[in-house]
């Protein structure tokens, strides 16, 4: 899951304000508040408000890290890793 401390820098990252990114996720400034304000500790997985802002900065263009520690990036709106589908997988290009 997500600290409020990389929700606090993946807003920033994004150039959202408090009111921005709370309007995008659908949730009230207090939640964003509070869930910014609960800084390295892991944030619940059931946090309806925090999913919904987690969704809201990846599609305003940040990333999620989970390796090497917790961290954000920002990657260009729109651009998106699906992967390999799974008939295209084969032992050339398993790597």
């Amino acid at each position: 899951m997500f600290t409020g401390n990389q929700i606090w820098a993946a807003r920033v990252l994004a150039g959202l304000s408090r009111e921005d990114a709370a309007e995008r996720a659908g949730i009230s400034l207090e939640a964003l508040g509070e869930i910014e304000a609960q800084g390295g500790a892991t944030l619940s997985p059931d946090a309806a408000a925090a999913r919904r802002l987690v969704e809201a900065l990846d599609a305003a263009g940040v990333e999620f890290l989970g390796e090497n520690g917790p961290g954000v990036r920002l990657r260009p709106v729109g651009v998106r890793d699906e992967g390999m589908r799974p008939e295209n997988l084969n032992a050339e290009n398993d790597g």
